[in-house]
């Protein structure tokens, strides 16, 4: 099927199979009706009142959005239900969670990254996505007469340890400020978060968006090998590590970056 609109006249447009975007001539599938994904670009109206919607056959309705899931995201490891009514009473299955989600152990699910350390309970059954060790922010601020930083991070895998054990998360931050007037540069000296992307990651925000972000052992594909903060009157990184006891036959991760200000 074609995302977002069908190629159907008005007078086609009509449940079971279509949906008419209110005071619209947009018509879409009623497959994305109540998907989680705003459709209808006016009103948003194909993403209210979901909780009565009746889903499509092969679908599976979430009890607390009403959201339809499709059967093929059904039992498949990553929660698409926020509540997680589509990864319940799943066979077992040894899981391999992508780089953006980590291995909730006690439900054997995969669950996003930025569950963890999110301070919000009950997300993972006995919490272990919020068993966190979060240090106070750095703080580090360039000036002319000192115009460039390192941030760097270095750990070694704690001794009798398996990634089967439960140790805490490590959130560590740093926020690099450049002198008002200067641009604000950052580039990755090296990346070593393990063999493979995630779930341990680097992010670097810009006024509260991402800017960029670092996983695995390699290098993120930026065009001139950094980064630039775009605002010269405040411009400032926030750069946030989190790390997992995802370390398997490896001994070490360490993350170097390399940062400065300039006036071009």
């Amino acid at each position: 099927l074609e995302k977002r609109y069908a190629s159907v006249s008005l007078f086609q447009c009509r449940a079971p199979l279509y949906y008419n975007c209110g005071q619209t001539v947009n018509c879409i599938h009623s497959l994305y009706v109540c998907d989680g994904e705003v459709d209808c670009p006016l009103f948003g109206d194909d993403e209210r009142d979901c909780i009565d919607y009746p889903c499509p056959e092969n679908t599976l309705k979430c009890s607390d959005t009403g959201q339809c899931i499709r059967h093929s995201l059904v039992c498949n490891g990553c929660m698409d239900c926020p509540n997680g009514d589509d990864e319940r009473e799943c066979p077992s299955r040894e899981l391999k969670c992508t780089g953006n989600q980590f291995h909730c152990r006690s439900q054997n699910m995969c669950m996003p990254v930025v569950w963890a350390c999110d301070g919000l309970k009950g997300q993972c059954d006995g919490d272990a996505d919020e068993n966190c060790d979060i240090s106070e922010t750095e703080e580090i601020f360039l000036s002319p007469e000192s115009p460039e930083t390192f941030v760097t991070f270095n750990m070694t895998k704690p001794e009798g340890t398996t990634t089967a054990d439960e140790l805490p998360i490590l959130l560590r931050s740093w926020k690099v400020t450049a002198s008002k007037g200067f641009y604000l540069y950052a580039k990755p000296v090296s990346v070593g978060l393990g063999s493979v992307c995630g779930p341990s990651i680097v992010e670097i925000s810009e006024g509260g968006q991402k800017a960029a972000h670092l996983c695995g052992d390699s290098f993120p594909p930026w065009r001139t090998g950094h980064i630039a903060a775009h605002d010269r009157e405040n411009g400032s990184y926030l750069i946030q590590l989190k790390l997992f006891n995802d370390f398997g036959a490896e001994e070490y991760r360490s993350l170097s970056l390399h940062l400065w200000q300039s006036v071009l």
